[in-house]
């Protein structure tokens, strides 16, 4: 019973996540060297703003991580266990991201980070 418990609950959170996923637009291409970019999109019929930041990362945890852009500025970004990770292209996780990496992150509407790409 335990395991046929455990395996609906995995089951569960995969198609919670994929869901997830396929509702959070992917990053958009930006060209020249950017830091700080927010562009207004709709997203399934409501209009929402997408708040980009890119630098290098200079503290993380499980929920946060600090950014430090290419005019000195930094940023927190929070992160939630919903934030999809990207690290040299591959899926990874928040507890992947390392200080020093060059990240990219995505929010929509001020909320936490929904996507983050980040390379050593």
């Amino acid at each position: 019973m335990r395991k046929l418990f455990a395996t609906v609950v995995v089951l569960f959170l995969l198609a919670v996540g994929s869901a997830f996923a396929a509702a959070v637009p992917p990053f958009p291409r930006l060209l020249g060297a950017w830091s700080h970019a927010e562009i207004n999109v709709t997203i399934r019929g409501t209009p929402h703003t997408l708040i980009l930041d890119r630098g290098r990362i200079v503290h993380v945890s499980s929920t946060q991580l600090t950014l430090r852009e290419r005019d000195g500025s930094r940023v927190v970004e929070r992160l939630s266990l919903s934030t999809i990770v990207k690290v040299n292209g591959v899926p990874a996780t928040v507890f992947d991201l390392q200080v020093r990496m060059l990240a990219e992150t995505m929010r929509i509407d001020g909320g936490a980070a929904v996507r983050v790409r980040a390379v050593f």
